[in-house]
């Protein structure tokens, strides 16, 4: 994101500004399908009791991608009103509060299967 807001920016001009939005948006998308891409499909499988796995991943998905869109209808526009270094800056703290989030909260799952899992998602009640 910060190749992108450099890019736009008057640091740099012509030919340079292109080669830095695509590099930008080429490196974004490489590293997002390897890191938080895929993470709401995988991550709901494992917290999801199995009864009801297959509803809620389901509507959490449709959620999911229906915000997706919104994202991307409302960029240009976005982009337009806020400027490049308010809307990345704004992007880039969403993605440290997910960070944070993880961290804090969400369970490590490798070399469990999914009733250990389910059993340490359970309430303490």
């Amino acid at each position: 994101m910060g190749l992108q807001v450099t890019a736009a920016s008057s640091f740099v001009s012509g030919s340079g500004a292109l080669y830095l939005s695509v590099g930008g948006i080429l490196l974004f998308v490489f590293t997002f399908s390897l890191g938080a891409g895929p993470v709401p499909g995988l991550l709901l499988s494992e917290i999801f009791p199995s009864r009801i796995r297959a509803k809620a991943m389901a509507v959490c998905m449709a959620i999911h991608w229906v915000i997706n869109f919104f994202v991307g209808l409302l960029f240009l526009r976005l982009l337009k009103q806020l400027g490049p270094q308010v809307l990345y800056t704004t992007f880039a703290t969403f993605c440290l509060i997910a960070v944070v989030f993880v961290k804090k909260n969400i369970l490590e799952t490798k070399g469990k299967s999914l009733q250990e899992i389910e059993i340490a998602l359970l309430p303490n009640a």
